[in-house]
């Protein structure tokens, strides 16, 4: 029994205190309630962002391969072993929301009004609450989450879909199935269309043969107008023109959302092992910000018509260094520069012109805090634009020489201090 007079404490600091968690036979318990606050904040901050008219949906993996009844096997992912994550994404692979996969059989959290789908309908209809209805808004998933329930219940919510489907989940549908369209008399780019009214929504199923049968179930898009692909011919041993269903190239086009946030979260992440599962997924969270903030960057320099972009990892190495070095103003004076100034420009101008000292950060070089003025052994030439005098002082954080005479203040009119 724990002490009276530490109450105060323990409310405040919880350290390894359970009390706020349900019993694991509560039909409210949570098993991500360590992580649900993180998960909520974050899908609250990403959900800012203004949604694009193209959408994916897919699973990713958070790998890891430590002991926790959460862990799923997934074999047709380079990673096999991790938490499973599903996330809603724009094409150009920013998630605008994402939730943990913590096991199904939960009915509570199907809202009012919503049909119960499955647990891979229901996923669905989860990630697409942000998206604004009737506005023309299409979403693409795999066969793993189609099907006609799905998609008419989206169409009447006033959002388009578009998937890959199982045969088994279209009932009575009159498309060939696999060992028709495989014989040898149907040639490769054979495609049959056909065209329901399920719930007064108009919903096209299309079969197409490549290398193997791939159907498609949409309700925005059909099989015309047909266009035409390239595959390698083994008998004719050349590359030849097949025909190809519109809807397969509209599917093609925008359905790589998730996996080319993938593929940026394979090139640089964090690499630190830890036995907790929390902090797995917590590191797999930060990865996600720092990617989606990249895209941000990226998306809002093009519209600006800059040029000079930052590669993923070195925005990530900028990023790393402006958290630990930005501090709060010291004296509580307006930060950033004087309107009109240029001198980060011709710092940056300086650097590209040849061997030079490494500058440091806009943001770093602007937060006021520890910019001392240290000896020098030896004189130095100031590192200020249009300065040419001589110095034997160096800001100590930004390790810049720099002059502080009362003609030049090179010294402060860097630090934006005046």
């Amino acid at each position: 029994m724990p002490s009276k007079k530490f109450e105060k404490i323990r409310s405040t600091l919880h350290f390894a205190d359970n009390t706020l968690c349900l019993p694991k036979d509560h039909p409210d318990y949570d098993r991500l309630f360590k992580i649900r606050p993180l998960e909520e904040m974050l899908n609250c901050q990403f959900g800012k962002v203004p949604l694009d008219q193209r959408l994916s949906i897919d699973e990713q993996m958070c790998a890891t391969k430590m002991s926790h009844y959460i862990k799923q096997y997934m074999p047709n992912k380079p990673h096999k072993w991790g938490f499973k994550l599903y996330l809603i994404c724009s094409l150009q692979g920013y998630a605008h929301r994402f939730e943990v996969y913590s096991g199904g059989g939960s009915k509570n959290n199907i809202l009012p009004g919503e049909p119960d789908l499955g647990e891979s309908g229901n996923t669905v209809v989860r990630l697409t609450r942000m998206v604004p209805r009737n506005v023309n808004h299409i979403i693409y998933f795999d066969n793993f989450y189609t099907s006609v329930p799905l998609v008419t219940y989206l169409a009447k919510e006033g959002i388009f879909s578009l998937g890959t489907v199982r045969v088994n989940r279209l009932r009575n549908c009159k498309l060939p199935d696999k060992n028709t369209i495989m014989k040898k008399n149907v040639p490769r780019g054979f495609y049959e269309e056909n065209v329901a009214t399920v719930d007064d929504i108009d919903v096209s199923a299309v079969v197409w043969k490549d290398n193997k049968p791939v159907n498609l179930l949409s309700t925005y898009v059909g099989a015309e107008p047909a266009t035409t692909v390239t595959r390698f011919d083994k008998s004719k041993k050349e590359r030849v023109d097949i025909p190809c269903p519109k809807v397969i190239k509209e599917y093609n086009a925008h359905m790589g959302g998730v996996d080319l946030l993938d593929s940026f979260i394979g090139r640089y992440h964090i690499t630190i092992k830890s036995r907790k599962w929390t902090m797995r997924l917590f590191y797999h969270f930060l990865d996600l910000a720092v990617i989606n903030s990249w895209v941000m960057f990226k998306k809002v320099n093009n519209i600006k018509g800059n040029d000079q972009l930052l590669n993923l990892g070195t925005f990530r190495l900028e990023l790393a260094e402006t958290l630990c070095k930005l501090g709060l103003p010291a004296n509580g004076a307006k930060r950033g520069r004087p309107s009109g100034s240029t001198i980060q420009r011709e710092l940056v101008m300086k650097k590209f012109r040849g061997p030079a000292q490494a500058i440091p950060l806009k943001d770093v070089r602007l937060d006021q805090t520890c910019h001392w003025a240290v000896w020098l052994d030896k004189q130095q030439r100031c590192k200020f634009p249009k300065c040419s005098g001589f110095t034997f002082k160096m800001c100590q954080k930004c390790r810049v020489s720099l002059c502080d005479t009362k003609k030049s203040n090179c010294f402060y009119k860097y630090h934006n201090l005046e």
